[in-house]
């Protein structure tokens, strides 16, 4: 697998949500067939324009952090990922 390619797609003004964050960032995600795109949520006020970039990509960086962490325990070994291509339980399609 390559690297994502992130980049910053968007910074935008939004109405204020219950948290008082009323500026979005949305980064994008590009790896082969895999797209996607992750809205960060800042309060205006509280960074200059310098600062909001490195505070959302911190931002997004605790959130892939704590993903991480939840399903750490998922990861296959690889004798754990052939012993399921082993077990190919797929019927036969004729043809």
């Amino acid at each position: 697998m390559g690297k994502f390619k992130i980049t910053l797609a968007r910074i935008e003004m939004i109405s204020p949500n219950e948290r008082g964050e009323d500026m979005g960032l949305t980064f994008r995600f590009e790896r082969d067939q895999t797209i996607f795109t992750l809205p960060i949520f800042l309060d205006s006020r509280e960074f200059d324009d310098t600062e909001m970039v490195k505070v959302a990509r911190s931002k997004l960086h605790d959130a892939f952090q704590q993903l991480f962490s939840q399903c750490e325990d998922w990861q296959l070994s690889d004798d754990e990922r052939r012993e399921l291509a082993r077990l190919n339980v797929r019927p036969e399609i004729p043809v």
